[in-house]
């Protein structure tokens, strides 16, 4: 017998369990013993449930991309592929009582990823069923059509003690006719209902832990049936008779005719190949390069481990102890033979110095606690380094005697941007001295003593020492030049940055001027001994009135992110301003790469020297100059000559070597031990919450003992997923908001991603084509926002049949969807049926059809909204807090500022930070008007609702919806309708990625209100008119929440109408009508007398 699996999602039936391990499906007997595999799939499978002749499972799979419905029998074969909707989430729910059809639950049709709801899909297959219940995440049904449904929620366990406005709630229809009313109130997370024995058992965590429970039909008798105390319970299902869970990694049954818990032990012979060696490139997890200081070598991390290796050729040095330590922030020491680095292999962090030629063991460099390094940068004469630590610390850690000392503290932010003058007497750093502003500070390395060298104005950061000590360069938002917006009332400073320079003693000049004939001529005099002198004040600094001796450089103002220099050119990125699209995935996307300008002192000018730059560094020479860009790391020689004017940065192509001075990174090879790595990470992604969580208590919770609590069942993982899910039950425990773990380093998959056509159909048994049935209209100028199908020139209309595609016939045995799979992006031909006549067509199939789906579902609420009000009634959704959501809410707004009131609706809002900018636009009070001859009266200020404002909010309204919605109503800015929101505002910064890539954010900034404190957190805000939507108002096509919205809006527009003000009574100012005497005056010429 080996170590115990992580087994998940179990499922029972009679005598046979089936669960998931190593992201596969098993087989066991409610006895326990040797587990049969019923899977060996490609991708992850989730949700099994078994039929209830116990002959079939269906689960969730993906196997080809998307998350989607399969079949197996339980004597194993092949999985079949049942649904093609290509969702986002994707859950089986069960079986009909008579195991006919798979109940399933997805967000494949709906506006928004939160929303899913259930369908049926048979045995057999064919066309997804819609059950018309609305907002579903879990469903049960008795044969006598008794159906109880899951709101909002299916895993407790990911937030523990969650109690916000996505808790789960029960709905029950107890005879089958379609009504539904809520099952019992309890203030916890009520979740995957089961019928049996004429009761519902359900999952929840209302008395603090997650166990099952039951009550009758009627929401009476609630009674406890587990009492787990240290893990939750984890998807129970059911067969009519017991009920299957996991809890903790390990396998229960329950047996509600006893009231007892059974745990099942069970073996699964696997050789757990997910956790066998493996070696990855370390251009593919490069996380941190420094050059030697003579260029000609590299210090590379890559996948959190160090290595040394010469530019282009020969053999790669690998360091440090393999996937059991993590290390990070590697730089040379002065004499090239050395480096430093964060390890934290005695499970914290600590600085090490390593021998490049290993000659010597590595030491821990250094006494005392350092903190997480966010930066580190050495001295380049002396066995100093500097560090920044999470604590907004400065810290210098003197290699000999091992000390550290505190240099500086910031009060608002980290310090950054730490640069050694050439001598290494002074540390230059960017110093936040209050909440989003920065000024540039000089430390003395030996004395520790701090100056000042900006004030404070916004953001003055990376400073940069001349090699000659002539200036310090940095970089500073100083150019207050605003940009008029292109579609609203309103400026900005998109570009406000520019490298500046302040001379570091009062004898220095700037470099911009010219030196007069006779100043030259003076250098030319100067004796060796004044030479001589002048190299002795070399590093000196004048810090006495060394704010009034900044100098701007001659370029122009832009988005810059680095400076470096040698001594006669000054190199600095600058990057594009550019606007973000709705489907911008931070996660994923590599940032927006800038360009590499150069300034040259003796040509007196700027040029380009590459593109698709992303970060730089400099060799302590100053002769080699290292860019990254694109996964690629490049040095080049600073010494060559500067590029002409207006020519071509030079763009060598991508492959390795000398000629094109691209590093050959694909020759370092990492190992990988997956099961040494994985407890590293599960160490550092409760280390950081530790380090970073907002209240230095971990409110109250022990997180030591979280620690322990999830270490015990590390050796039972075997795969990368079971990681993630450990991680998030961990994470879990803090009971808060915004404790995510994304990405990673899983098993390659295929990626047949299913295509879209931007339309809804039906399948027509008699041709056995697809009837379209609605075309979606999104934006026809945007080829990825509006239906292929509604492309100019294709004349596709509804009510034409889809008979075949790329020459394949759709019908019963084949789906139209099925054949759109893999055809993501991808153009195809469709056979277009009308009357008798066929043609075939080629469209654009998309990747996505959310957009078309949301802007359907935005449009109909607009239209709705104008046709009840009359048109006097504006409509504005705003989707999220983000970019994507500002986008829309301007879209929305501008248009509709002409009407004389607003409906603004935040369901489903997922969050961001742009609530407040939103909300200083709808508190515009209006109290003039701009009057003119010919056009209408304009409001001041401009863009503002003329009338009443009600808000629309859910409980998928969260974060930064959480805040407007609360705001909303404390600004008194109009009645909140709907329901309670999500509850998490504690506010995140996603800037630390374990090893393998993965991103685990930590809940930083703790929202309080004026009026409920920290209330919001782990609650919402309540509307001022709950209005819920009920399963039979999703069936009946209504919006109860819309209808109230509307009818408050009209009350208070029937209470207070809005009228333009009378402009008649305009200002009288004719001619002064002149007396005789006046008259003669004039005549005289006395003008001045007169006036």
């Amino acid at each position: 017998m080996t170590e115990a699996g992580y087994y998940r999602y179990a499922t029972i039936c009679g005598d046979t369990l089936v669960f998931t391990c190593e992201d596969d499906l098993w087989l066991v007997t409610t006895s326990g013993g040797t587990a049969h595999r019923l899977t060996t799939g490609r991708g992850e499978f989730w949700t099994p449930k078994l039929s209830p002749d116990g002959k079939f499972v269906a689960f969730v799979g993906r196997e080809e991309g998307h998350p989607e419905v399969y079949v197996i029998p339980v004597e194993g074969g092949l999985p079949r592929r049942l649904t093609f909707v290509g969702a986002d989430t994707c859950f089986v729910s069960g079986w009909s009582p008579d195991g006919k059809e798979i109940f399933f639950v997805t967000d494949a049709y709906a506006a928004f990823v939160r929303h899913s709801e259930a369908y049926a899909v048979p045995l057999k297959g064919c066309e997804p069923r819609p059950l018309r219940h609305g907002l579903v995440s879990s469903y049960a049904v008795q044969s006598n059509g008794a159906t109880v449904i899951g709101r909002n929620a299916n895993d407790p366990a990911r937030w523990k003690r969650y109690r916000g406005g996505t808790a789960g709630e029960l709905w029950i229809d107890p005879d089958g006719k379609g009504k539904f009313k809520k099952l019992i109130e309890l203030a916890g997370n009520l979740v995957l209902p089961m019928w049996l024995n004429k009761r519902v058992y359900f999952l929840s965590d209302h008395e603090g832990m997650g166990n099952i429970y039951s009550c009758k039909p009627d929401g009476s008798d609630l009674t406890q049936h587990t009492h787990h105390h240290d893990y939750y319970v984890r998807f129970p299902a059911t067969d009519g008779k017991r009920i299957s869970y996991t809890c903790g990694g390990d396998l229960y049954v329950l047996d509600p005719a006893t009231n007892k818990t059974r745990k099942i032990d069970v073996f699964v012979p696997t050789s757990t190949i997910q956790s066998v060696r493996k070696f990855v490139s370390a251009r593919d997890y490069l996380e941190y390069y420094a050059p030697h200081p003579e260029g000609h070598s590299v210090a590379v991390i890559a996948r959190g481990q160090p290595m040394t290796m010469a530019n282009w050729e020969g053999a790669v040095i690998q360091h440090g102890r393999g996937s059991r330590s993590r290390y990070r922030n590697c730089e040379w020491l002065a004499d090239g033979k050395r480096f430093v680095v964060i390890s934290d292999t005695a499970g914290y962090e600590q600085l090490e110095l390593h021998h490049a030629d290993q000659s010597v063991e590595p030491v821990v460099a250094c006494k005392g606690d350092i903190g997480r390094a966010v930066e580190l940068r050495v001295s380049p004469a002396d066995d100093l380094v500097a560090i920044a630590n999470h604590r907004q610390e400065l810290l210098v850690v003197d290699l000999k005697s091992k000390s550290v000392k505190v240099v500086d503290k910031s009060p608002a932010d980290r310090i950054s941007g730490i640069n050694w003058s050439a001598d290494g007497r002074w540390i230059a750093y960017s110093f936040a001295g209050q909440p989003g502003t920065c000024i540039i500070r000089i430390a003395e390395a030996k004395t520790g003593k701090v100056h000042d060298v900006t004030s404070l104005l916004k953001f003055d950061y990376e400073p940069c020492f001349d090699p000659e000590g002539r200036y310090l360069y940095f970089l500073a938002a100083r150019d207050y030049y605003p940009v008029y917006d292109s579609l609203q009332f309103d400026l900005s400073f998109p570009n406000s940055v520019r490298p500046f320079l302040v001379t570091l003693r009062k004898d220095v000049r700037s470099p911009f001027e010219y030196k007069t004939p006779q100043e030259e001529e003076i250098e030319r005099k100067k004796t060796d001994k004044e030479k001589e002198a002048d190299k002795a004040r070399k590093f000196d600094i004048d810090f006495d009135g060394i704010e009034r001796r900044i100098i701007g450089f001659p370029v122009s103002e832009g988005r810059y992110g680095q400076i470096v220099a040698t001594a006669n050119r000054v190199y600095f990125t600058a990057f594009p301003v550019k606007g973000i699209r709705p489907n911008h995935n931070w996660l994923e996307e590599e940032p927006e790469p800038g360009v590499l300008n150069a300034y040259d002192y003796k040509e007196r000018r700027t040029a380009r020297i590459c593109n698709f730059v992303n970060h730089i560094r400099i060799s302590n020479d100053r002769k080699a100059l290292y860019y990254a860009s694109r996964k690629k790391v490049r040095a080049i020689d600073t010494e060559e000559g500067f590029p002409a004017e207006k020519a071509e940065p030079w763009n060598p192509g991508d492959a390795p070597g000398r000629k094109t001075r691209n590093l050959d990174l694909h020759r370092a090879q990492v190992l990988v031990q997956p099961q040494e790595e994985w407890r590293q990470m599960y160490e550092e992604a409760w280390r950081l919450q530790s380090e970073h969580f907002w209240d230095v208590s971990m409110s109250a919770v022990d997180w030591n003992l979280v620690h322990d609590r999830y270490a015990a069942l590390l050796p039972r993982l075997r795969t990368r997923g079971e990681l993630s899910d450990l991680i998030w039950e961990m994470q879990g425990e803090l009971g808060t908001s915004h404790a995510y773990e994304m990405g990673g380093d899983y098993r390659r998959q295929a990626d047949y991603h299913k295509g879209f056509l931007g339309a809804d159909f039906a399948l027509d048994t008699k041709s056995g084509g697809y009837i379209i049935k609605n075309i979606l209209r999104g934006d026809s100028w945007d080829r990825e926002s509006d239906s292929p199908l509604a492309a100019p020139g294709l004349d596709i209309r509804e009510d034409d049949l889809i008979v075949a595609v790329g020459g394949r016939g759709v019908g019963k045995d084949c789906s139209l969807d099925e054949l759109l799979v893999n055809a993501s992006g991808k153009t195809v031909n469709l056979t277009i049926l009308r009357k008798k006549s066929k043609r075939n067509v080629a469209v654009h199939a998309l990747r996505s059809e959310r957009m078309l789906r949301y802007r359907k579902w935005v449009d109909t609420n607009r239209q709705i909204v104008h046709e009840k009000s009359g048109g006097r009634l504006g409509y504005v959704h705003i989707p999220d807090m983000g970019p994507a959501g500002f986008a829309e809410f301007h879209r929305g707004y501008l248009a509709e500022l002409s009407r004389d009131g607003l409906i603004v609706d935040v369901r489903y809002n997922r969050g961001g930070h742009v609530s407040a900018l939103l909300l200083q636009k709808l508190a515009r009070k209006r109290v003039g008007y701009d009057v003119s001859r010919w056009g209408p009266p304009q409001p001041y200020p401009t863009e503002s609702v003329a009338g009443p404002m009600v808000a629309i909010t859910n409980q998928f309204a969260g974060s930064d919806g959480d805040i407007f919605s609360h705001c909303f109503k404390l600004y008194k800015l109009g009645p909140l309708v709907g329901k309670r929101t999500w509850g998490g505002v504690i506010g995140i910064w996603p800037r630390h990625r374990l090893v393998d890539g993965t991103v685990t954010t930590q809940p930083e900034f703790s929202f309080w209100f004026t009026d409920v404190g920290f209330s919001v957190e782990n609650y919402g805000t309540d509307p001022d008119f709950e209005v819920d939507i009920s399963p039979q108002d999703y069936r009946d096509g209504k919006d109860p929440q819309m209808d109230k919205a509307l009818g408050l809006a009209l009350d208070a527009l029937k209470k207070n109408p809005v009228k333009l003000p009378d402009f008649s009574d305009k200002p009288k100012l004719p001619l002064p009508k002149l007396t005789g005497k006046s008259r003669v005056l004039l005549k005289s010429g006395d003008k001045q007398k007169n006036a």
